[in-house]
Parts: structure tokens; C-alpha cells; sequence
């Protein structure tokens, strides 16, 4: 028992590289692990369990999605067990390959009002040029040939690269560039998904390891401006960092330079993958939590587990729910014989534990 909870505990040490992620591949394991026989998603699935096209609260972190599903597993296996509902394994690569299948559905975004997005398409000067099959500039394409409304990085430079074309325009039609909020975008872009052959299309999410991310960032003249060393930490959805491109386009002395589909990817895959799938909490908090989830009786030297503050690397939402998916029934089969709860947590706390994980194990 004491190998299988370090095996459950030595995936959690991961490396400081994105973990590239596939939302193609976490369809398909969505499905071939048995989710989909409780869960539905994208309107297909089963009943047993919440519907995860559904969540009425989006704006969820991966962290809080992890901690979600914590406070549920031990009722997960019991159905599994009690219907004898096969499912197979996730490891860390599949547990990011299922975010990125969340992330493509719009988990992690707020929702967004298609009659408020077609206002929008107005008031922010969208059908001065651009028509829904036809454009009233002809240099304008229209919207059912739009490519990207269902990438969110596809969008991202999609917006970036047209920023100049459309500066030009509004200039000599003296109209004032239209700055939008993610939530605007967010209702903009579920009116124009209903509206064209995108809403036909399977959504698609995929980041890099973003290796050449930086090499980009100082190649395509963001340095002049920007700081080279990695962003604060933030939060924001893509929608978010779209919304903010955007609004900061006309803010430059200069053209901005143009990044391709590849580029965009390596590039927020670097700057802004790392930060949305980290964990970003109370350390303080999460030492408590530590001790009041009663962590500390098994993982501190004494008990059988290992020492998770000596584990060097990053926790986060990806492989906390690897390792409470392969190795979770059997910690708690083993909480049960020291008669301790299977910790419950509370929004936030589970990004808490992982701030405090991650800032003990630099130590």
C-alpha cells in the first residue's frame, strides 16, 4: 500500500513545461474511459452524473474543477462499483487532454447571451464592414467564413492580425475603435457561433509545450514593450486575453507584427497555458488546510505516505485529478481503516493546499 500511495503522490512532481494538451484526444478518452456512460458533454452521455455541458457557475479554474471532483469521487466509485461501469485509466497526459476537451466546450468561460452578442455586432461597428454571408465592404469577409470562432487560439490571432486592417478602416470612416470586455466577446461569439457553419463544427482546444514561446515573444518586438520574463499570474480565460489584445492594438506606436496559428499557439502556450492551469492560492490558507483535512497524519514522515512537502516540482489541477482518478480508491480504502473523512473542499481551498504544496517543496 505504501508504494501505491507513492506512485499516487510521485506523479504530482511534474516538470516546469506546459504539458501539451489535446482537446481531440481528451473527446475520445472522455469516452473511452467511461465518462461519458454518467456524465454528458456536448448534449451526449449519461445521466448518473452532472451534465459538464451544463455548469450554470463557469468561470471555473482547473484547480476548482479538481477540487469538484474530489469532493465527489467517493460517491463516483461507489456507482462504479455498485453498476460495474468499466473505466479505465488517466494519467497525467490524459487528465490534461480532458481539460482541454472541457476547454473547448467553453467550461472555464462565463456564458455568454446570444441576443446581447448580436446587438453587440452593431454597436461595436462589426456590420459596418462585415455581413453574416455577405459583406457590405467588399474587402470585408463575411462571418460563415470566418476561421477560429471555435479555437479560442485561433481567435486570439485571428483578432491580433486583423487589428491593422480594421484600424485602416475605422479611420477613414471616423469611427472609434471599438473596445470590448471578455464578457462582450464571450456574447459575441455565441451569437455568431449560432449564426454560422461553426456551431456545426466539433470545437477544438490544443496548446504546445511552448518552447519556442519565448523566442517569439522577443522575435516578434514584444520585448520593446513588455517585460521578457514570463507574466504575472493571471487568470484569464482566452476569451479574456483576446478581449485584451484587442483592446491594445491601437495603443501601439507601430504595426503590430503578424503571428500565425503556430506562433499564437507557442506563444500563449508559454505565457499563458502555465498560468491558467497553475494553481495561484493561499499558501498560508493551505498549510492550515494541510493539517485540518488531516493531510498531515499520513504525509509528513509518520505515516505511511510520502512527504509531500519534499516532492520537488508543481501540483496542480491536472495532476491532482490523475492521481485521485488511478490511485484514489485506495487512500480511501486506507482513511476508512484510521477512521478518518475523506476531506471535503470548499471553493478555493483545494488551489490553497497546492500553493502551499508548491511553495513548500522549493524550500
Amino acid at each position: 500500500m505504501k508504494g501505491l500511495l507513492a506512485a499516487f503522490f510521485a506523479i504530482t512532481a511534474v516538470q516546469a513545461a506546459t504539458i501539451p494538451m489535446d482537446s481531440v484526444r481528451g473527446d475520445q478518452l472522455f469516452r473511452s474511459q467511461g465518462c461519458i456512460q454518467c456524465h454528458k458533454l456536448r448534449g451526449q452521455g449519461g445521466n448518473r452524473g452532472p451534465d459538464l455541458g451544463r455548469v450554470l457557475d463557469r468561470a471555473f479554474t482547473p484547480s476548482l474543477l479538481a477540487g469538484t471532483m474530489w469532493n465527489h469521487a467517493p460517491e463516483m466509485w461507489m456507482t462504479i462499483n455498485l453498476e460495474n461501469i468499466k473505466v479505465g485509466d488517466i494519467d497525467e497526459q490524459g487528465a490534461a487532454d480532458l481539460f482541454a476537451s472541457f476547454y473547448s466546450s467553453r467550461y472555464f468561460e462565463m456564458p455568454g447571451d446570444a441576443g446581447r452578442g448580436k446587438k453587440l455586432f452593431v454597436s461595436r461597428s462589426c456590420s459596418t464592414c462585415h455581413g453574416l454571408t455577405s459583406s457590405p465592404d467588399p474587402k470585408a469577409v463575411p462571418v460563415n467564413q470566418w476561421h477560429g470562432l471555435n479555437d479560442p487560439i485561433a481567435l486570439v490571432g485571428a483578432m491580433w492580425n486583423h487589428s491593422p486592417a480594421m484600424w485602416s478602416e475605422l479611420s477613414q470612416k471616423k469611427i472609434s475603435w471599438p473596445s470590448m470586455t471578455s464578457q462582450d466577446l464571450s456574447d459575441l461569439l455565441v451569437y455568431l457561433r449560432n449564426v454560422s457553419p461553426a456551431m456545426g463544427a466539433e470545437p477544438m482546444f490544443r496548446i504546445t509545450a511552448g518552447e519556442d514561446g519565448e523566442k517569439l515573444f522577443a522575435s516578434k518586438g514584444c520585448v520593446s514593450c513588455h517585460n521578457a520574463q514570463r507574466p504575472a499570474a493571471s487568470k484569464m480565460t482566452l476569451t479574456g486575453v483576446a478581449a485584451a489584445m484587442w483592446n491594445h492594438a491601437p495603443l501601439l506606436h507601430a504595426e503590430p507584427p503578424r503571428i500565425d496559428a503556430n506562433e499564437m499557439r507557442e506563444v500563449l502556450s508559454e505565457y499563458w497555458a502555465r498560468q491558467f492551469f497553475e494553481s495561484s492560492g493561499d499558501a498560508a490558507h493551505g498549510k492550515r488546510l494541510f493539517a485540518s483535512k488531516h493531510c498531515a497524519e499520513c504525509h509528513t514522515g509518520a505515516g505511511p505516505g510520502p512527504v509531500l512537502t519534499a516532492r520537488a516540482g508543481t501540483y496542480n489541477g491536472m495532476n491532482m485529478v490523475s492521481a485521485l482518478w488511478r490511485h484514489g480508491p485506495a487512500m480511501l480504502q486506507q482513511m476508512k481503516q484510521k477512521h478518518i473523512n475523506w476531506p471535503v473542499f470548499k471553493v478555493g481551498e483545494m488551489a490553497d493546499l497546492m500553493a502551499w504544496l508548491n511553495e513548500s517543496a522549493k524550500k
